[in-house]
């Protein structure tokens, strides 16, 4: 009867520590109890549910402006302090981690990292638990080690966080510790990605009592930028030298930006990719601070909104916020007029989009619109997409466009893109199921569509399996089978099937099967196309990242309206030399066989990135890049596009920057610069 006793009460006394409530006290100084204190990390990757084999703890307070938390963790000798770095690039070090989540009906956390050498890394993880590092935060904290313990005090102000409502705050928080070398992370609560909303939903309750006033965390950033064309020997300084950021909160969950004439000098020049036999324009990532979605307000993809087609904005406003019931945001942008030769790249066109999403527990309805106009043509899209969780984990939505556009040539036409869809998520297995149609007059000028008046289907599925206490970390399997047939004369237009295996090891070493086969309509005739690739990682902490890819393929070359076999090889290496060094450096080369000899085609090239960073602290760095390849088409035999950036943060957003950049292009073997310059930039924030 004694142990049955006993037993009941270490029950009670687990549950209690998995779901309790923490009140989070006030105080000015630090403040330490048993009963702001979280110690009960568990391992979720792998998700062996053992014990941080490290004691850790946390310590929890608020002064009413700023939120702490002070870790004290136990370090050993395999504890590693990484690199310097700028905000949000990998340290590559031991990690302490907080998730804060202000808002529960919609399923997101704002996230904050803390690291040996003090860099900073904030993000906002999105429902589908994907990482916005783009988001930035003021929060700041102390790292110090002394013998076995690494302590860290966290500073969050609150006015970075979206909330509302009135006392008593009942938000969520996620506590991690990452421990690089064994590369295992560990959370208080025992948390998994793979749980979807869950994750978000059983995460820590904790209580905030005192009223949180509003702080309109206001910030202006004027800059100014000196730029010398080393070719022509011009320097230009004029008014277009001149710019300015701002950003302000009007309440505590809303935010407006503006950007007038913003430069993008600094920001590095985009890797080689062998798109050389691609069929459509390539695709480039947005990497400029401004069109960064915020907390994917806007909810559109890259399909109605492709923010790199704004070359070079006059200027650019944005509004987003959220309530309890539904999240708004708004964009408008003036794009000044960029010419390229005697080409007329962008003519002072205007883009808006307005969006309104209003949200409850298991559905939520997406209502944009986006808008492209001038002075004689405009484009309207209206994005409707309704998403009902009808039961736990399955979903079915709906995904409805409807284009007009009007040309003084062309008059007005109208379009429509709709897709249905159902998904399936549990923990191991995702499913996706939809059905899609485009219309032939369906126009997205702001965004990027390939194909138009067609229908089909897609199914997609996924498969995660992680294993306990074994060599073998994880196996995850992805299948995708999709059509397109034309409306018209239900011709099929392609028809594509990919898998992949990918299984990852405790010896920090993972390999991948993936497998791609299209059926392609091109030029009135069908085309098999393939690729077949083995790809491996190894991962040696303190030293290097090694990944090899090796390919066999039957691409379709378009310029010559045939298929070739070839073989492609991708090598990618990546490290730190020490605190203050790292590098990555990528190569690829593609080769195909008996393709016939013209000045249009090459048969047999290399791409090359390479990326140096010098950080003397985490506010002084110098990076450098080259970016290669040997493609020949025509006259032109070799591009070498180069870069080197040194950026001093010598105060809190505050930035000097110092850069050059040229590419230098090989034509009838003569190496001829298409731009040379050097420039200097300054902003200082407010």
């Amino acid at each position: 009867m004694k142990h049955c006793i006993i037993l009941f009460i270490a029950i009670i006394i687990l549950f209690s520590s998995l779901s309790f409530a923490l009140d989070v006290p006030y105080s000015n100084k630090p403040f330490f109890s048993d009963q702001n204190k979280i110690s009960n990390f568990s391992c979720t990757v792998p998700p062996d549910s053992s014990s941080v084999p490290l004691e850790t703890s946390c310590w929890i307070w608020h002064d009413n402006n700023n939120l702490y938390f002070s870790w004290e963790a136990e370090t050993d000798e395999n504890f590693m302090i990484g690199k310097y770095s700028p905000s949000d690039v990998s340290a590559q070090a031991d990690q302490l981690g907080v998730q804060i989540i202000t808002d529960q009906m919609n399923c997101y956390a704002y996230g904050f990292g803390a690291f040996p050498l003090e860099n900073r890394s904030d993000f906002i993880r999105s429902t589908l638990h994907t990482l916005d590092y783009e988001w930035n935060s003021t929060y700041e904290y102390s790292s110090t080690k002394l013998n076995s313990k690494w302590n860290v005090i966290m500073k969050i102000p609150l006015k970075d966080l979206r909330f509302n409502g009135k006392p008593p705050y009942n938000w969520k928080i996620i506590l991690t510790r990452y421990l690089k070398k064994d590369d295992k992370y560990y959370m208080a609560p025992f948390l998994t990605t793979q749980m979807g909303k869950e994750y978000f939903r059983n995460a820590i309750d904790i209580t905030i009592k005192k009223e949180i006033h509003n702080n309109r965390n206001f910030y202006l950033r004027p800059f100014t930028i000196v730029k010398s064309d080393l070719i022509e020997n011009d320097t230009k300084f004029d008014l277009e030298s001149f710019g300015l950021d701002l950003s302000i909160k009007p309440t505590s969950s809303s935010k407006l930006k503006f950007t007038y004439n913003p430069d993008f000098s600094d920001v590095p020049i985009d890797d080689e990719t062998n798109n050389f036999n691609s069929k459509y324009a390539s695709f480039y990532a947005e990497n400029r601070y401004f069109f960064i979605r915020d907390l994917n307000a806007l909810g559109v993809s890259s399909t109605s909104f492709y923010s790199r087609q704004i070359v070079q904005p006059d200027y650019a406003v944005k509004f987003t916020g959220r309530t309890n019931d539904f999240t708004f945001g708004l964009l408008s942008s003036k794009v000044k007029q960029v010419t390229s030769g005697d080409y007329i790249v962008d003519s002072n066109d205007i883009y808006n989009i307005l969006a309104f999403k209003p949200s409850s527990d298991n559905f939520n309805f997406q209502i944009t619109l986006l808008n492209r106009m001038n002075k004689d043509y405009h484009n309207e899209v209206l994005h409707l997409k309704p998403n009902w969780e009808f039961k736990k984990g399955q979903y079915l939505w709906f995904d409805i466009n409807l284009s007009t556009k009007n040309t003084q040539d062309n008059g007005t036409d109208n379009g429509y893109f709709g897709l249905i869809g159902y998904d399936f998520n549990n923990e191991n297995f995702n499913l996706s199921l939809s059905t899609t149609q485009m219309s032939e007059n369906y126009a997205a000028d702001m965004g990027r569509i390939y194909e138009d008046d067609y229908y089909g289907w897609n199914l997609n599925s996924s498969l995660i399996k992680e294993f306990n206490y074994k060599k073998l970390r994880s196996l995850t399997s992805n299948m995708n089978i999709s059509e397109e047939i034309d409306n018209q004369s239900s011709e099929l237009l392609e028809r594509y099937a990919h898998f992949a295996l990918k299984l990852e090891s405790d010896y920090h070493l993972d390999f991948e099967l993936d497998c791609v086969s299209v059926k392609e309509l091109h030029a009135e005739e069908y085309f098999d196309k393939y690729q077949i690739s083995l790809q491996t990682t190894w991962r040696k902490p303190k030293l290097f990242n090694v990944f090899v890819g090796l390919n066999s393929v039957n691409y379709i070359i378009y310029a010559l309206s045939n298929d070739y076999n070839g073989r492609y090889i991708q090598f990618g290496l990546s490290g730190i030399i020490h605190k203050y060094v790292s590098y990555t450096l990528t190569a690829d080369n593609m080769v195909f066989y008996d393709v016939p000899k013209v000045e249009y085609v090459d048969d047999d090239y290399w791409l090359a990135n390479f990326d140096i960073s010098f950080s003397l602290s985490n506010e002084l760095d110098l990076t450098s890049g080259v970016r290669f390849n040997n493609y020949e088409y025509y006259d032109y035999s070799q591009h070498i596009g180069i870069f080197s950036n040194l950026r001093w943060q010598f105060r809190k957003q505050s930035y000097l920057y110092i850069g050059y950049n040229s590419a230098n292009d090989k034509i009838n073997e003569v190496n001829e610069f298409s731009n040379n310059q050097a420039y200097v930039k300054i902003s200082y924030s407010f």
